[in-house]
């Protein structure tokens, strides 16, 4: 009996607390004429389990972490006579009879303008801050303006507020001399009820790139100022099949048909 092969019958009755594999088609030869094959693998079992410790438990996934249910998000164009400021707004919905929801308000862009301090770009007076608010409708008119074009929106308040100061804003876009931008101009005016007319104004200058950047902003957000994606969410079709059976009157397919 050779050695190899007294090795491999001496390790069979052993209770090691390993396993071990040969590789396939492992070839030892013995002489010269003969060669020996090995299985394509051996193993070796522990007969006492208590000898061999346990593999430790495999770490799990971390827990999803979910958003918070408010998210704020916001753009600022800064300039040397002050800074504009871009928040959107998000339309508010009612619950029906039906127990489906509407859209009860829609949503809007609120603009913040504040002016620089001084010569200071970077220094901004937020205690003198006017704000304005675009509707879907006059977001769509600042992303149709052309370079020459300019448009005035404007906002009065519908009764004194608790001071008894009337409040009337003037929001004017128009294209800058330069032909590099345009101008966002607010105008405040302020009528108290025994004094005269009080005027605020604050003029910043918008660069083709920020406008660009607003217009693209507009196009992305006015869908969801609608609530026109919480529509979409709920979209599944064998509910609307259900709605077009129980109503075929007001099936968009016989609209189709007409």
């Amino acid at each position: 009996m050779s050695r190899v092969l007294r090795s491999l019958l001496t390790l069979k009755h052993l209770s090691l607390p390993f396993r071990s594999f040969v590789p396939p088609k492992f070839i030892v030869p013995l002489n010269r004429n003969f060669s020996f094959i090995f299985p394509t693998s051996l193993s070796v079992r522990c007969n006492h389990s208590n000898l061999v410790e346990p593999f430790p438990p495999l770490p799990q996934n971390p827990p999803v972490t979910k958003f918070p249910l408010r998210v704020y998000a916001d753009y600022s164009v800064y300039t040397s006579k002050g800074v504009l400021t871009l928040a959107p707004k998000p339309p508010g919905f009612e619950s029906k009879a039906s127990g489906a929801f509407g859209v009860s308000r829609e949503g809007y862009m609120l603009l913040q303008f504040a002016p620089s301090v001084g010569t200071e770009e970077s220094i901004y007076d937020w205690n003198q801050k006017q704000v304005f608010s675009l509707s879907v409708s006059e977001m769509g008119t600042v992303i149709s303006l052309g370079e020459k074009d300019s448009w005035e929106f404007s906002r009065k308040s519908a009764k004194p507020n608790s001071n008894g100061i009337e409040v009337r804003k003037v929001l004017k876009v128009e294209p800058l001399v330069d032909a590099t931008g345009h101008s966002f101009s607010l105008s405040v005016y302020k009528k108290p009820a025994t004094m005269e007319e009080i005027e605020e104004n604050i003029y910043l200058p918008v660069t083709r790139a920020h406008l660009a950047v607003l217009r693209s902003i507009f196009n992305y957000i006015m869908p969801y100022l609608l609530g026109w994606n919480a529509f979409a969410s709920t979209v599944k079709p064998e509910v609307y099949s259900q709605v077009n059976s129980a109503n075929p009157r007001y099936s968009a397919n016989n609209e189709r048909k007409r």
